[in-house]
Formats: structure tokens, C-alpha cells, sequence
């Protein structure tokens, strides 16, 4: 039982006034999204009528869109349970209140692209284990901080991007139409992790930063491996990766500048030199070029063994993990 409900302070005017100054802007987040809520179901419907009321593209195509969004479709299970989590947790009401709200979207994300996969009328292929382990590791620790940097920041981040790169593609007409909602919410629910998780960071002791750089790595790692998996699906639907790479690594730059930590370092963030800085555009560049058709024969030789690397370690970490 908890003792120390009620909380009678969230009623004191000296505390309201102090949390209005220091969190207006998240529980705008809140009014934002109530604001901008869509009918998944309608939208859907809508959209399929318009294109004969079925998704008619190549078998190829088809298969393709199972292997990328079979990792959307549980990716926003696991950011639906993980916002109730928050919204449970977080103390400071107007936090609080920008959680709530992303239950709500993640809902609606998770049974809108149900539905979409649905009629697309494909067995999806199981997640990978890169991604099973990043969503199973963000379920099942207990810390607000892991949860806030490895979804708001990291995840979602990549989810932005990707969602812009999709409807960018134009590779599906009803899909092409759903992603542009999916982009604006998952763009909010960033906001919630840059605006609050600087209060958390700020309490971290020098060895508990370390722990939390350690896991911002695996996560990034893990995406990393999980994208070259999922590389030929991309390119089968003409989304552009390499674009997507590198906007999603100049945001995860503009995201840490919002949160004042190139101004005033944060405890538990990675910072990337310079040089390292480079050797992530590098590589991207390498693993995932940007016109594949006219790859150097050495590169396409590169990007083969490495494909055959992820999958060999993708069964591996299935093993050892039990994933």
C-alpha cells in the first residue's frame, strides 16, 4: 500500500507555480496531442477506399513491407507499454500528463498498423533478435532514465526517420497516407525525453553515467545491426537508408543541443568526438550507399559479408539470450 497517497503538495500554489515555470511545456505536449488525435480506424478506411479498398503492389513489395514494419507493429506494442510505465512513474504531474497522452498514441499506432498489415494479407516474419533485445531490455528495466533515453531519444528517433523516409517513397499509396500521423506523434513523444530527462541525468553519479553511455552504445549498435538485416527490404521499397541514416544522426546532434549538453555536459550521455563524429557519416556512407545501383564492385563485395556477419550474429545473440 502506498502511504503516501494522497499527494497533497500537488495542490500547494507555491509548488503549482514552480512546476508551471519549469514544465509548462510538457503538459502542452499533453493539449497538443489531444488536439491532434486521429480515428485510426476511419483514416484506414478512408484511405483503402480511395485506392479500390485493397493494397495492390508486387508479391516482392509486399514481403518487403512485412520485414520492416513487423519491427514497427511490435516496436509500438513495446513503446505502448513503456509509456503506461512512465505515465505510472513519473512524478511531476505535467510529465505525467505527456505520457499519458503518448499511451493514447501508441494505441492507436499499434491497432491502425495491425489493421494496415492486416489487409495487406501477409504472414509476417518474426522480429529480429538485435530488435527483440533492444524492446526487451526497454521493457524490463525498472529505471525512468533507461526507459526516457532508449525510447524517447533513440528509438523514436529512428522512427521519425523512418517514417519520413516511407511516405517520402511512395512505395505504398495507404501506407504512404498513414505515415505522416505516425511521424507527428512520434515527434512529440521525442519532445517528453528531451524537455524531462535532463532533471533525471542531472541526479546520476559519475559511475551510473558510465552504465547509462554503455547502454546508449548497445542501443545504437543494435539498431545499427537490425537495419543491415532489414537492408534489401529497404531498397526493394525504394526508401532511401542512407538519407535516413544521416538525418537521424544530425538529429540525435540537434536533440543533445536542445537538452544543453554540448553547453553544460550531462551525466550519462555519450558525447562523440569530432573524428568519431565523421567516422559514423563514413560509414554510412559504406553500409548503406547512396545509390546502390552504382555501388564499386569492392563495396558491394563489403556490404555482402556484412550482411552474412549480421545474420550469423543475429542467430548467435538468438542462442546465447534465448531470444
Amino acid at each position: 500500500m502506498n502511504r503516501t497517497f494522497p499527494p497533497y503538495r500537488l495542490m500547494e500554489r507555491d509548488y503549482l507555480a514552480e512546476a508551471q515555470q519549469q514544465h509548462a511545456r510538457l503538459e502542452r505536449l499533453y493539449h497538443k496531442g489531444q488536439q491532434l488525435a486521429w480515428d485510426g480506424r476511419a483514416l484506414l478506411r478512408e484511405a483503402l477506399a480511395r485506392n479500390g479498398g485493397r493494397i495492390d503492389i508486387p508479391p516482392e513489395k509486399k514481403k518487403a513491407i512485412g520485414q520492416v514494419f513487423t519491427i514497427i507493429l511490435w516496436g509500438e506494442l513495446a513503446a505502448w507499454t513503456i509509456s503506461a510505465d512512465l505515465a505510472e512513474q513519473l512524478e511531476d504531474v505535467e510529465a505525467k500528463m505527456a505520457a499519458s497522452g503518448q499511451v493514447f498514441d501508441e494505441a492507436r499506432h499499434f491497432y491502425t498498423m495491425r489493421d494496415y498489415l492486416l489487409a495487406l494479407d501477409i504472414e509476417l516474419p518474426p522480429v529480429d533478435a538485435f530488435t527483440r533485445a533492444v524492446l526487451l531490455d526497454l521493457l524490463e528495466t525498472p529505471s525512468l532514465v533507461y526507459k526516457l533515453l532508449g525510447m524517447q531519444l533513440l528509438v523514436e528517433n529512428v522512427a521519425v526517420n523512418l517514417f519520413k523516409a516511407v511516405a517520402k517513397s511512395g512505395v505504398e499509396p495507404v501506407l504512404c497516407e498513414l505515415m505522416p500521423y505516425f511521424e507527428r506523434d512520434e515527434a512529440r513523444h521525442v519532445g517528453l525525453g528531451v524537455m524531462y530527462l535532463p532533471k533525471l541525468l542531472s541526479k546520476l553519479t559519475r559511475w551510473e553515467g558510465l552504465k547509462l553511455q554503455a547502454f546508449q552504445i548497445k542501443i545504437n549498435t543494435f539498431i545499427l545491426w537490425g537495419s543491415i538485416l532489414v537492408r534489401d527490404a529497404m531498397d526493394t521499397l525504394g526508401i532511401d537508408t542512407n538519407a535516413s541514416f544521416h538525418q537521424g544522426l544530425a538529429k540525435q546532434v540537434e536533440l543533445m543541443t536542445q537538452m544543453g549538453h554540448f553547453r553544460n555536459e550531462l551525466p550519462g550521455l555519450f558525447r562523440a568526438p569530432p573524428w568519431l563524429h565523421e567516422v559514423n557519416e563514413r560509414s554510412i556512407d559504406l553500409l548503406f550507399p547512396p545509390d546502390p545501383q552504382a555501388t564499386p564492385r569492392w563495396q558491394q563485395t563489403l556490404n555482402g559479408v556484412m550482411g552474412r556477419a549480421a545474420g550469423v550474429t543475429e542467430r548467435v545473440l538468438a542462442v546465447t539470450e534465448r531470444l
